[in-house]
């Protein structure tokens, strides 16, 4: 038996979720929004849009940007985005441990 959770972080509107997550996760892995966006198959300005809103809600960066140069520049979590992001993977694997554990007891039928 499995279960599908969900869990989303805001006070009026989620503002993150595993989407985020996942946006977090790619920034820190291509160093770039655009290579991140482009692995997740997403706009460039829905990231920005989310990344915008994520900023907005938590009342800090989570993302620092780096223009130009030979390098075309660069994307990287700041420390508190790191923060959120292992935090909310840390939140999300216990629930998902837990409504597991509840499907599985009171499925026993």
């Amino acid at each position: 038996m499995w279960c599908i959770t969900r869990v989303k972080i805001g006070n009026n509107k989620p503002f993150f979720s595993t989407g985020p997550m996942e946006l977090l996760e790619k920034i820190e892995t291509y160093s770039s929004i655009k290579k991140a966006t482009e692995a997740m198959k997403m706009s460039y300005v829905k990231a920005l849009r989310i990344i915008r809103v994520m900023e907005e809600e938590l009342g800090f960066p989570v993302v620092i940007s780096e223009k130009g140069g030979s390098n075309y520049g660069s994307t990287k979590l700041t420390e508190k985005g790191r923060q959120v992001l292992t935090a909310y993977a840390e939140i999300y694997a216990d629930v998902s441990r837990y409504a597991e554990k509840q499907v599985r007891e009171k499925f026993r039928f």
